[in-house]
Parts: C-alpha cells; structure tokens; sequence
C-alpha cells in the first residue's frame, strides 16, 4: 500500500477545501452589541487565560441586548459561540478574486457573558485571543498577536499583511459599514453571538505530509493496512477507571493491536472506555493523542481523565478546561520524581491490587465449595462406595491438587513407566489397592465434594454479607493507588529536557492559538511527550498546534468517528503509532460535498483504485474506514436510561444489542415518554408556530417545578431558530439558567445528553418532511438524549414510518421486565417459599447482560439475591457483583447451605434480612 498517494488522495478530497464564510450572520439571535471603546472588552482580549473574569457595566440603551446575548451563552453553554472581536472590517471586498461583503473582527476571543447585581456583567474567557486567519504566514500572525495594541497603526499594519491597503480607520458602529460603498475599520470592541466559521487549508498540509519520511510507521499507514503486526503485552490490567467486561475486552485488544475499533450505543460508556484505555498506555511508558470533532467532546474527555487522576491531561485548542490545566503545570514545573516516592506508590499499588485479589481468590473459594458440595448431595447415595475405594482420601488435609497431578497421564521419555508409578502413588496415598484409575479419579471427586461439604457445614454456609462491601472498597482504594502512582510516574520520566519542554508549554498555553504554534515547534517533541504523555484536543486544532512529527505518540485516540471525515483525521492518525476509533455508526454521520466524481478522479490520479471502496470521502466515516481494518469491540451495556426511553432505539436501531444496566422495579414499568397534540401547520418558511408556543409552556412549566437540564430539539433548522428566539425572547436569564435549558437541531446535540427533552417535530399532515424526520440515524439520536423523561410535541395526528412507531411506543405504558424460570430445584423451591410470605418474588431478572438468581420486593425496595455460584465461573461471579453495586442495587445472597438447604426456614430469615432498611 503506497501511503504518500493515498494522502494525496485525501488531500484531493479534503473537506476543508469549501468556501470560506467571510460575514458575521447578524441577522439571528442578538447579532452585534457594539461596544465601541470599551476598557472592560479590551481588557478581557487580552486577559491571561488564569486571570479574573472582567466585570463591566452596560450602557442604559444596550442592557436590553446585553441581557439578551447572556440569555444566548447561556443557551448555547456547551457550544461557546459568544465572541468578543476587536476592529472589524467590514463592507465590500475581493476575496478569492469574487467581490463579496465581509464582516469579521480582526483579533476575537470566544467569551462568557454572566450577569451580575443590576446592570452589571462579567466577561469571563473561554478560550483563545486569535487575530482572524487573514494572514497566510501563522509565524507572521504570532507576531501580531504578540504586538498587539489598541492602535491604528496595529490595525494598519496587520491589514497590510493579509493584503489590504488603504483601508480607512473609522470609529462607529459596523454594522452601519457592511451595506456601505467602501471597505473600512470599525475601531472599537464588538460583543456578538455566532462563531464565523473560516476553515484553514488541510489539503495542502496532507501533501507536505506525503513527502515525510516514516510516514508507513503511523497509525495512518495502519488504517489503510500498512504495518499492521500486533505488539506482546499481556500484564494484568490495574485501572484507574472501573470497567465493565465489554471495556476491559477493548482495552485489552488495544494493548495488543495497531487499530482497535470500539462502537457502542449511546449511554454504553464510550468515553469512560476511552479515558481508561489512554490511562491504561500511559501506565506502561506510552504517550497518547486524544482528539474529538467538537471542543465540547474534548473537553468531557479532559474531564473524565481528570476525574480519574493520574497524570494532567494537556488541553490544546480553545478550552476552558485549559486554564485550571495551565495553573496545574505552573505549579508543577518544579516537580521532581524521587525514586523512593515512587517506588513506595508502586507499592502501595500493588499491595491494593493483592488486597483485592485475595478478596477475589476468598470468593472463588466459597464458590468452588459451594458448587463441590452440591455435586456432594446429588452423589451422596455413592459417597460409601467412594470412600471404600480410597478411604484416605477422606481423611482431613488431602491435598487433592496432588492427587489430581498423579492421576495425569504422562508424555515423553518412559511416559508410561512414568504414568504407572504417579498411579501407584496415588493408589499409596488414598489407599486405593488396585482400584482402575477411573474409580480412583471418581473417588478422589467425591472426597473433594465431601471435604468441601464439611468446611461448609464448620463454616454455617456461604455468605458474602463482609466480602461484598469489602470488595467495593478495596476496589475503589486499587483504583485511586493506580491513580496516584500513575501521577508519580508520569513525572520520573522527565529529565532535564522534559522539564524544559514542561516550561514552555505553560507558556505556550497562556499564549494566542499562534504564538502557541510557534512555541510548540520549538520543543522537542520527544521531550514534550516524556513530560506529557496525555494531551487532549479537537482533530481541527491538531495540524495547527502539534509539531508535524510521524508517529510522536504511542496512541492516538479519535472519539465521534462516525461524525468524522477522513481527511479531518488523517493528521492525528499520521502523529501516532497505533490508534483506537470510538463511535457509534447508527447516529448521525459526517457530512461532505464531494462528489463520486471527485473521488474516481481523485483515486485515479494517484493510482489508488485498490482503496476506492475505503477512500470514498462522502459515503465512508473515519469509524467505517477503521470497522473494515480492524472490526468492532461493541459496547454492550446501556448505564443511562429507563427501559422506556432506550427501548425504541434498543429494538429499532440497535438490533437489540443493548443490555440495560438500568433495568430496576423501581424504573422498569415507569412511562417516561408523554406525547403532545397540538394544532399546527409548517409554513412556507418551515415554522411551525402553535409548536413553538407548546414548546415555551412545556418548558417554563418543567423549570418551575424544578427540572435543572432540558434539551430542546427538533429535526429542521428554521424551527430551531424560531425556538431559539420563542425562548429567548419569553423566558429570563434566571429561568435559562437555572433549567439548563438548551436549543438546537438534531445534529447540534448530538453527543449531549439532557434530563429532560423537549421534541418539536414541527412536520404537519403534508408528507414532504417525513421523508427527513423518518432517517434511522437521525432519529436514533434524536431519541436517545434523554436521561429521565421525554415530552413529544406533534401536529400530525398519525405520523408516518418510524417517527409513527416511536409516538405509538410512547403511548403504550411499559410493563413489567420479564424474568425467567429457575435452572435449579434450590432457586425454584427459594422463589415459591417467599411468595407465599406475601413478598414480590422475581427469577431470572435480566440486568445488563446478566440474571439475577431472585429479585425480592417492590420498586425501590427490591433486593437482588443470589441463590447459587454464576454458572460461568467465579470470573462471571464478580462482574455481576461489580456491575449491580454499580447500577445501585442492593445485593444479597440466600446459598441453601446457610439454612441447611430448607427453603421454608430460608425465607423466614430473609424475609427479616430483606426488609427495607435492614
């Protein structure tokens, strides 16, 4: 596989290639509050990322659109589009040899506006100070960031670099310009909702790419199956994250593979999966990228791996998250590994991992006892016949281990003089005579059953009421060892150079998006690395900030693959040696204007017909690119969501390959789903107004009754705008904010997820807009953000295709979770006995992937039981535990050797036991 020339193919395909918007739109939300010259503003431009929020007062004729544009941010909380710009050119201009009218700031910051006492506001920074990509050269656009001033000749000067000459400076309102007959300067602060969009040039970095030097090493190279022989590393896994066993599945495979793929629905924990496989290569010397489509996904990333501990993520591209990150660094610039620090956490480490390994092996043995005993009583008519075999193999301290060993057969040199003489000793030591090996083996089982049977009987049966809590802790006390032990170790790797390297990055990291490039280019990426191994950020930000270095870290992690185009990855993937793809096919895929084409001329040009199907930009995510590499660890556990609002999804998109975790009396039959028939019709600008109007009542009645996150969505842009301002317009600051409420379409909240939505599907009886409102991908998103209730606002009386089936689910109230009949004669008999002292008895109730043996009581009293081992093992055994002391249940256990196998006795006491509060 030629690597250079399917870079070059991408480079041909490159989204990125699309026209650039060189106009603010004005005309929505609040547009422009012109601030003029404006202390407060420039202060904050210019504000060091760890400085104070700037507080400032706004002028009596503007409070009105102040308050309005702080309404927005609030709206828009995860999305940062509130921008404060500085000098804005604007009118009519030649841009890519078109005259078209601009107005853009020449130096913006994204900003949060929160309100204060009266009139007063406070600006708060939320990412970078950037001059406006007029200027081709960023080292040329560093150095205007670095000389910036609130002065004509700064504006002159900087203009003169992006190719405009001549332009008068003028001190009014830009907006007045825009419409005008001459380009000119707005001098002065502008505060204005909606970030411009201007794409940089990937195209022509992935054809620089082409012609480095160890490009086939990367985990591009790998994707596109160059190189793709797996690594050796089998150490048990110490996370500093818990994981369930489809997660652990996942991390395993990408310590050993060049590309692991790993898909799930939503709720199934795809970024905790993520977070714990970057911990997991750290812990063993790695270094690893995270990148994600939006800021607002990297930035929940950067928080789980703080969360977790360990080492400081590093946070690149704008990030509020940054700042704390930046003042971590600071304060850690000094810091030193000592080797006897180190070596004491790694103990420490270890010594909580034995703590609950011997917690486990105590388990294991109740369980193997458990399970020997009960063959004891099903054989107990032959124990006579046994023990006359070999009646020393009854006596007390056998070692049946030993005796299991002898009764091998041997191989090699002399195997069968050798096998005759362990027989022989073996015979010596039960006392067998001339018994056949196969009474002898038989006996020797049957003596092991006994002997387990007596320790249960000495013991008063098996109970985990003290190992249970006992595990949940020392679980919790090996992860935060790991966590801190990973801390410590990411620091011994620094040597002089790391430190240096660590130094110049807390620089960097105060500094514009520019003059970070440059100072990250400075660094030595080998030393940046050592001193940093986990650095998370947006895949646009990557080939802006990140030295163009092959394969400089051990992994690169992508999230939201399925929403992610080729070419957008392709510098990530070039900058690490193996990667892992995380996504959900079944939501909503990227989008891209290439045509088919463009793409045959574009593979034909560089002779890579072979990959056609792979490199076919529009039809082919980075996920479906990696799925045909490598293959998919699915993700098979929701964490979310009431049965009722993940089970459409569950059976329609998802091929009912989600096991609800969630799954409880106490949620199981509860209809979280209600459906709102209003009289409406979309007009011709696709707005449906009686919606909207049931949309801002259905809210403001959820905020007053307490609700503190409400997502509201719908499938069509122009009805989200007109909810976006129905919103605005009606509900205050105060009930915005503390409702957490949200706006936006379908493909604006993909990836978020809410308490409560609100869905306006503003079609009408007109059968145009199903066609869109009834995609699979669109609505597998727009029906699984919800974490406790959904409330449907529709004006068509029967809706058609899917849209149609998801109104009748919610119609239909849930019913109770199905069980299944006992596998054995103790759980069967167990179930009857506490029916009949009034209690609510369930068998077989599923959970996540498992069974629970009994469900005892009702709602939130229910009581999960286990009546027997986990037929798959003692392994089995533990994650069932861990998964249900995870979901929130109580857990109990009712082993018939507790209560000498009667079941009437056993249900007297567990009715006791089992007794809410007990």
């Amino acid at each position: 596989m030629n690597v250079p020339a399917v870079l070059r193919t991408l480079a041909r395909l490159s989204a990125a290639e699309q026209p650039q918007k060189v106009q603010l739109d004005l005309t929505k939300a609040a547009g422009l509050l012109w601030l003029g010259d404006h202390e407060p503003a420039w202060r904050a431009i210019t504000l060091q990322q760890d400085g104070e929020p700037v507080t400032w007062n706004a002028p009596k004729q503007a409070r009105g659109q102040a308050a309005h544009l702080a309404a927005f941010d609030a709206l828009h909380q995860e999305d940062r589009l509130l921008r404060l710009g500085w000098a804005f050119l604007a009118g009519p201009a030649q841009i890519g040899g078109q005259r078209r009218r601009v107005c853009l700031p020449l130096i913006s910051r994204p900003v949060r506006l929160h309100k204060g006492v009266g009139a007063y506001y406070a600006f708060h920074v939320a990412g970078d100070a950037g001059v406006f990509p007029w200027i081709d050269d960023w080292a040329k656009t560093a150095e205007r960031e670095a000389a910036l001033a609130p002065t004509e000749e700064w504006i002159t000067e900087t203009l003169r670099q992006a190719g405009f000459d001549d332009v008068p400076i003028v001190r009014e309102d830009p907006q007045k310009l825009i419409s005008g007959d001459q380009l000119a300067v707005a001098m002065g602060a502008g505060l204005h909702a909606g970030e411009p969009v201007v794409t940089t040039e990937q195209g022509s970095a992935l054809v620089e790419w082409a012609a480095k030097e160890s490009i086939e090493d990367s985990a591009f190279a790998a994707l596109y199956g160059a190189g793709t022989a797996p690594d050796d590393h089998d150490e048990p896994i110490s996370s500093a994250l818990p994981l369930s066993h489809s997660q652990q599945l996942a991390v395993e495979h990408a310590r050993r593979a060049r590309i692991t793929v790993v898909g799930g629905p939503p709720g199934s924990g795809k970024t905790h999966a993520l977070a714990a496989l970057a911990l997991d290569a750290v812990a063993t010397g790695k270094s690893v990228l995270l990148a994600s489509r939006t800021r607002n996904a990297a930035d929940v990333l950067g928080a789980a791996l703080r969360r977790a501990g360990g080492p400081v993520p590093v946070l690149f591209g704008d990030s509020e998250l940054r700042q704390e990150m930046a003042r971590e660094l600071s304060d850690g610039l000094d810091a030193t590994s000592r080797p006897d620090r180190l070596k004491e956490l790694d103990k420490n480490r270890r010594a909580a991992a034995a703590a609950v390994a011997r917690v486990e092996r105590t388990v294991a043995q109740a369980l193997n006892d458990e399970k020997l005993a009960a063959e004891a009583r099903k054989h107990h008519a032959l124990m006579a016949a046994h023990r006359s075999v070999a009646p020393k193999a009854f006596d007390a301290g056998v070692d049946f281990p030993q005796l299991y060993g002898l009764l091998e057969p041997r191989t090699g040199f002399l195997s069968g003089l050798r096998t005759g003489w362990a027989l022989g000793k073996a015979r010596k030591l039960t006392g067998a005579n001339q018994a056949s090996p196969e009474d002898l083996a038989a006996a020797i089982e049957a003596a092991e059953q006994t002997a387990a049977a007596v320790r249960l009987g000495a013991n008063g049966g098996t109970t985990f009421a003290e190992l249970r809590p006992l595990l949940a802790e020392q679980d919790t006390a090996s992860r935060q060892a790991t966590a801190l032990w990973l801390e410590e170790y990411s620091v011994s790797r620094r040597g002089s150079g790391a430190r240096r390297a660590v130094a110049a990055l807390a620089k960097a990291l105060r500094s514009g998006r520019a003059a970070r490039r440059r100072g990250l280019a400075e660094i030595d990426s080998a030393d940046l690395v050592a001193a940093l191994p986990l650095w998370v950020g947006t895949l646009s930000d990557v080939e802006d900030i990140l030295p163009p270095v092959p394969a400089m870290f051990d992994l690169v992690i992508i999230d939201e693959a399925s929403h992610v185009d080729q070419p957008l990855a392709a510098p990530a993937l070039l900058r690490g040696r193996s990667a892992v793809i995380g996504g959900d096919p079944r939501q909503l895929r990227h989008v891209s204007f290439v045509s088919d084409q463009a793409v045959q001329a574009a593979v034909e040009a560089e002779g890579t017909q072979d990959l056609r199907d792979r490199l076919d930009v529009p039809k082919v995510s980075l996920f479906d690119a990696a799925a045909a590499t490598a293959g998919v660890h699915w993700l098979d556990e929701h964490h979310r969501c009431a049965p009722h609002l993940i089970g459409f999804a569950a059976a329609k998109f998802y091929d009912g390959r989600i096991a609800l975790l969630t799954t409880h009396p106490a949620i199981a039959d509860v209809d979280c789903i209600d459906t709102e028939r209003v009289d409406g019709e979309r007009t011709s600008k696709g707005v449906n107004q009686a919606e909207v109007d049931a949309v801002l009542a259905h809210v403001r009645k959820r905020v007053a009754t307490g609700v503190r996150s409400i997502g509201v969505v719908t499938p069509f842009r122009a009805q989200a705008d007109a909810l976006e301002d129905a919103l605005l317009n009606e509900l205050t600051l105060d009930e915005i904010t503390t409702g957490g409420v949200r706006a936006g379409t379908v493909h604006g909240v993909q990836g978020g997820e809410f308490d409560e939505v609100v869905i306006s599907l503003a079609a009408d009886a007109k059968p145009g807009a199903w066609r869109f409102v009834n995609d699979r991908n669109l609505l597998a998103v727009l029906t699984t953000r919800a974490r406790r209730k959904v409330h449907v606002i529709a004006s068509a009386p029967e809706p058609p295709g899917l849209i149609g089936e998801y109104l009748r689910h919610a119609d239909i109230a849930p019913t109770e979770t199905a069980g299944a009949d006992p596998e054995d004669t103790w759980t069967a008999r167990l179930a009857e006995e506490l029916k009949a002292t009034g209690l609510t008895v369930r068998t077989g109730y599923p959970v996540g992937q498992w069974r629970v043996d009994l469900v005892v009581g009702e709602k939130e009293d229910a009581v999960a039981v286990e009546t027997r081992p986990h037929p798959e093992g003692t392994r089995a055994h533990l994650a069932r535990w861990r998964a249900l002391t995870h979901a929130g249940w109580r857990v109990h256990d009712a082993f018939g050797s507790r209560f000498g196998h009667d079941p009437a006795r056993a249900a007297v006491e567990l009715a006791q036991e089992l007794a809410p509060g007990c």
